[in-house]
C-alpha cells in the first residue's frame, strides 16, 4: 500500500514548483518538463491487458516522460488539456514516487510506471492530484475566481480556458478545494475563499 500523502504537501510542492519557476496560468508543460532535467518522447504503448487506456509512462531511469502516440488524437485536443495533465501526472510520480535519487520514496516497481486513465490505484490518484495542484495552482486560481456568488458553467469553462485544461477538471479542482459544487448538473459557488487564506504562494 502507497504511503500516505497529506493533500497539503502535495499542494506545497505544486506551489514551490510555481515559485521557482515564475509559473503563470497555462504555462508551457514542456519547458517545464526541461527545468526539471526530465526528457520527453512519443512512442507507441499497447493497451493490452484491459486495465485502462495507457496515456503515458515515466523512465525513472532516462528520466524520460514519454507519451502514447497511440492516443495523440486525445492527448492533443482541446488545446492539448489531456497532455498536460498526463506530463503533470508524471511529474508527479517523479516528485513523490521514484527511487532514492530522484525523489522522495521508493514505491515504483520495475523500471517505468503507467499512466492509466482512470486507474483507482492510490499511486496514482496521488498522482492526478498533483498534476491538478500544479496546473491549477490554488492562489493563481483564487485571484481568478469570479465573483461570488456565481453559477453556470460559463464560469468553469472560462477559468478551464484560462488555465488550459479541461473543464472537467477545473470542476474537480474546485470542489476538491471546496469553492464549488454541482446543483443539479448546475456547478456553483461554494464558501468564497478568504483572501490570503492558507495562501501557499505569500503575500
Amino acid at each position: 500500500m502507497s504511503p500516505y500523502l497529506a493533500p497539503a504537501r502535495i499542494e506545497a510542492r505544486a506551489a514551490e514548483l510555481w515559485q521557482r519557476f515564475s509559473l503563470e496560468p497555462g504555462f508551457d508543460v514542456e519547458a517545464l518538463l526541461d527545468g526539471l532535467g526530465l526528457g520527453l518522447s512519443w512512442e507507441p504503448i499497447p493497451d493490452d491487458d484491459g486495465e485502462g487506456d495507457i496515456l503515458g509512462q515515466l523512465v525513472p531511469g532516462d528520466r524520460l516522460v514519454i507519451l502514447n502516440e497511440n492516443h495523440l488524437d486525445r492527448l492533443e485536443a482541446r488545446g492539448r488539456a489531456q497532455l498536460r495533465f498526463t506530463v503533470g501526472h508524471e511529474i508527479g510520480h517523479s516528485i513523490f514516487h521514484v527511487p532514492e535519487g530522484f525523489g522522495n520514496s521508493q514505491l515504483l516497481d520495475g523500471e517505468r510506471t503507467l499512466c492509466r486513465d482512470g486507474s483507482a490505484a492510490e499511486i496514482e490518484r496521488q498522482a492526478e492530484r498533483f498534476s491538478a495542484a500544479l496546473l491549477i495552482a490554488r492562489d493563481p486560481l483564487q485571484k481568478a475566481m469570479p465573483a461570488f456568488p456565481w453559477s453556470g458553467w460559463g464560469h468553469i469553462s472560462s477559468l478551464a480556458e484560462r488555465f488550459a485544461v479541461s473543464g472537467t477538471a477545473m470542476r474537480i479542482r474546485l470542489e476538491q478545494l471546496g469553492w464549488s459544487y454541482l446543483d443539479g448538473g448546475t456547478p456553483r459557488s461554494g464558501p468564497e475563499p478568504a483572501p490570503g487564506q492558507a495562501s501557499l504562494f505569500g503575500g
